[in-house]
């Protein structure tokens, strides 16, 4: 899967985070895909500073087969989607965790109406590994 040019998978200078795919949306398509394992951030908002202005449907997906099959993560036991702007300027930032290796994630825009979408999926390999060996005790 190609990357696209406004995707950085190097963390900025500063950053303390260990693997971060930013960039952003100002039509629809896909960010570039991250394959983080355990917990990770994700942060989807608009230029401009909190709640900037956007309008548009962003979704966290993720693939089990190497990209080639999509899935919307759930957010919660019952099957809740990870679908976000269905309420114009809402900007979120959350933490998933992923228990398996080598699974990918990416961010789809599949609605676009207006603005400039940011988003970065983040993850520091310390806090990582922290949090993965306590789970397995």
């Amino acid at each position: 899967m190609g990357i696209p040019a406004s995707v950085t998978q190097t963390p900025p200078a500063h950053d303390q985070a260990t693997a971060v795919v930013s960039g952003s949306f100002t039509a629809t398509g896909q960010s570039g895909s991250f394959m983080p394992y355990g917990p990770f951030n994700v942060t989807i908002g608009g230029s401009g500073g909190p709640n900037g202005n956007w309008t548009a449907s962003v979704q966290l997906e993720r693939s089990f087969d190497g990209g080639t099959t999509w899935y919307v993560r759930s957010v919660d036991g019952t099957g809740t989607q990870a679908v976000y702007g269905t309420t114009p300027n809402k900007d979120v930032s959350i933490t998933v965790g992923e228990p398996e290796r080598g699974v990918l994630y990416r961010l789809n825009c599949t609605a676009y109406t207006s603005g400039t979408i940011n988003y970065r999926m983040s993850q520091t390999g310390q806090a990582n590994m922290s949090l993965a060996v306590a789970s397995a005790i």
